[in-house]
C-alpha cells in the first residue's frame, strides 16, 4: 500500500466511524443536525442567507430503508440507493447543504497577481489547488475548506485562514459556528468529490451538485476525536509518502545508474583483477597489427589503414600521441587512468566502422523471410535487437 492509498484508507476510517472509538455518552448526530437547522433559522431571520426551497431531512424507517423528506412539499423518497455505507448508531446520513454553504470565488486577472508576499500583496490568492501567489486585495476572511472545481484539480480539498482572494476556480466551503473547518476540510477529501465531476474535455464540479453530495455526520464530540486523530496521522503518512516516492524514483533508475556502474568499473579495469601471465594489451595491439598487414595483402583491407598513431605515456607521466612525425600532448583527452598493462587506443586502432545501406520496400518485408534489416537505432530495445 503507498501512501496515497494509506491517506485514503484513513479518510475512509474516519467517515464510516471505525478511526475512533464510539461514546454512547456523546449527544447523537440528530441533535448536532437539528442546532445546525437552528442556526440556519436565525441566519435567515437576520437575512444573512436565504431559505433553501428543497431543504430536506434524512430519516431511517421502520423497514431500515433510507429515506429523504422535502419540507416545503412533504413529499418522501426512497434513498437506499444512494447510501454507500454502514454507518455507527448515533451516526446520521446529511446532504452536504445540510451543514455547509458554497460559494465559486471571483475572478482575478494575472497582472494583479505576484509571486511574492509583500507589503503591498499581503494576501494569499487562492486557486483549484491551493496558492496561485499573492495580491493587494482580499475577498474572503474567517476558516475554510476550499474545493478545486475545474479542471484536472477538480475535487481537491484544501484550508486557508485568515484573509485571502478565492479565484473562480476555488469553491468556499463555510461551516455553521458549531461545526469546525477542520472537519469538513478532512470530510470532504474522504469524499472524493472529483468523482462527481462533469465527463468533459475540461472536467468542472457545479457547486448545486456538490452540495447533494451524501455525507456521514458523526455526533459533535466523536468528529472532534476525529480531528485529533487524523491531526496526528496525516502529517506522517503523508511523510511517508514522500519517503516513498524517493524510494520509487531510486528503484526506477537504478538498475540503469548500476549497470552504468558496471560498465564503468569494466573500462577502467576495476572490475576483474588484472593478472601478469596474461600479457599486456601491448602485445595485444601488435597481434592486431599483424592481422591488418595479413588482410591488406589479401586485399581485403586498404593499406591507409595501418596509418594508425601510437599513444604513450612519458617520462613525465603525461600522454602523447605520436602520429608519423608528429607528436601532441594528449593528456587532457585521457579521462581517467587505466592499469598498468593496459593501453590507451583510437577507436581505429581495435575496429573498423562501416556505414550501411538503404534498401527499397521492394527488398525487405516484416514476415521474417531472409535475412534480419536493421534500419537504426529504433531496431533496438534495452541493447536487443528487435527484428521486425
Amino acid at each position: 500500500m503507498n501512501g496515497k492509498q494509506l491517506k485514503n484508507s484513513i479518510l475512509q476510517w474516519a467517515i464510516q466511524g471505525k478511526l475512533v472509538p464510539q461514546d454512547p455518552n456523546d449527544e447523537p448526530a440528530s441533535v448536532l443536525l437539528e442546532k445546525i437547522r437552528q442556526e440556519k433559522e436565525r441566519l435567515i431571520k437576520e437575512k444573512k442567507i436565504k431559505r433553501d426551497k428543497n431543504a430536506s431531512i434524512i430519516y431511517r424507517g421502520e423497514d431500515n430503508s433510507y429515506y429523504e423528506k422535502i419540507l416545503a412539499t412533504g413529499e418522501v423518497k426512497c434513498i437506499d440507493e444512494e447510501i454507500p455505507f454502514e454507518i455507527p448508531q448515533g451516526w446520521k446520513w446529511c446532504r452536504l447543504k445540510h451543514i455547509c454553504s458554497m460559494q465559486a470565488g471571483k475572478n482575478i486577472s494575472a497582472s494583479r497577481i505576484f509571486s511574492d508576499k509583500t507589503e503591498l500583496h499581503p494576501y494569499r490568492c487562492v486557486g483549484g489547488n491551493g496558492l496561485r501567489g499573492y495580491t493587494g486585495e482580499f475577498n474572503t476572511q474567517g476558516h475554510y475548506s476550499i474545493v478545486g472545481r475545474q479542471g484536472a484539480l477538480c475535487g481537491c480539498v484544501n484550508i486557508e485562514k485568515g484573509k485571502f482572494y478565492a479565484t473562480e476556480h476555488a469553491v468556499v466551503v463555510d461551516t455553521y459556528e458549531i461545526l469546525s473547518p477542520l472537519f469538513m476540510y478532512y470530510f470532504l477529501m474522504a469524499l472524493n468529490l472529483n468523482k462527481y465531476a462533469t465527463a468533459t474535455a475540461q472536467p468542472g464540479l457545479a457547486v448545486s451538485n456538490v452540495l447533494e453530495v451524501m455525507c456521514p455526520l458523526p455526533p459533535l464530540n466523536e468528529g472532534e476525536r476525529i480531528i485529533k486523530k487524523l491531526a496526528l496521522l496525516i502529517p506522517l503518512v503523508e511523510n511517508y509518502n514522500a519517503i516513498q516516492e524517493k524510494q520509487n524514483a531510486l528503484n526506477s533508475s537504478i538498475k540503469e545508474r548500476l549497470k552504468k556502474s558496471i560498465l564503468q568499473e569494466a573500462i577502467q579495469g576495476k572490475l576483474v583483477p588484472q593478472i601478469a601471465e596474461e600479457g599486456t594489451a601491448q602485445e595485444l595491439l601488435e597481434q592486431i597489427k599483424a592481422e591488418k598487414q595479413n588482410l591488406v595483402k589479401e586485399g581485403k583491407l586498404k593499406k591507409s589503414a595501418l596509418a594508425t598513431s601510437v599513444i604513450f605515456r612519458g617520462d613525465d607521466n603525461r600522454y602523447y600521441e605520436k602520429i608519423g612525425k608528429k607528436c601532441l600532448d594528449i593528456t587532457d583527452e585521457i579521462p581517467f587512468d587505466i592499469p598498468e598493462n593496459w593501453q590507451w587506443i583510437k577507436l581505429d586502432q581495435g575496429i573498423s566502422l562501416l556505414s550501411g545501406r538503404d534498401l527499397e520496400p521492394s527488398q525487405y518485408n516484416d514476415l521474417h523471410h531472409g535475412i534480419p534489416y536493421i534500419t537504426g537505432a529504433s531496431n533496438f530495445v534495452n541493447s536487443n535487437l528487435i527484428i521486425n
